[in-house]
């Protein structure tokens, strides 16, 4: 059986043989994607204070 991380390589019978990942396919799947997300997730939570009024400003006072 070949594996390839935690997921076993298998076909079943009467089916094409399943190729292996190359190395490309595999750093796009385990890096590439999370920091996509982590791109995006980031983008989402940043983008209010680029677009609208900036009110967590902290206010001085000169008491």
């Amino acid at each position: 059986m070949i594996m390839f991380g935690l997921f076993p390589l298998e076909t079943l019978p009467g089916w094409e043989v399943a190729q292996n990942p190359t190395v490309l396919e595999a750093v796009t799947l385990y890096l590439g994607i999370p920091v996509a997300i982590f791109a995006v997730i980031l983008l989402l939570g940043l983008a209010p204070s680029w677009f609208g009024k900036d009110d967590d400003k902290a206010v001085r006072s000169d008491d």
